[in-house]
């Protein structure tokens, strides 16, 4: 039992040393969100270089951005992001031009560094 618990707590340090490593704060992300209440599309996917991407499933929009390498964000994390996010919106004077519907995720992908 002592022999599982070392274990269990080792594999706990490893997991915190990774979250740690990938604190998104720390290296530089692109982020990804899925949105919902469009027209075109139940779903919505922005990711990188404004491409946007629309689907009919749930499933289908966070297979196709986790495909590209995306993971979601730590509940933390992605709670700050959105509450900026809607700031940064509600922001733009006269409003946004676009719809930019009900955000439910927000996903990230580091960026690997050119190294000099």
């Amino acid at each position: 039992d002592h022999h599982h618990r070392n274990e269990a707590n080792e594999m706990a340090n490893q997991i915190l040393a990774t979250a740690n490593a990938m604190d998104p704060k720390s290296s530089p992300m692109s982020i990804a969100t899925i949105s919902s209440g469009f027209e075109k599309g139940d779903f919505l996917v922005r990711e990188e270089k404004g491409q946007r991407v629309y689907f009919d499933f749930f499933e289908e929009a966070f297979n196709y951005i986790a495909y590209k390498g995306y993971i979601r964000m730590p509940r933390e994390d992605e709670r700050e992001w959105m509450d900026t996010m809607n700031a940064v919106h509600a922001s733009v004077k006269g409003g946004m031009k676009y719809n930019t519907g009900k955000l439910l995720m927000v996903l990230f992908r580091p960026i690997e560094m050119e190294k000099e």
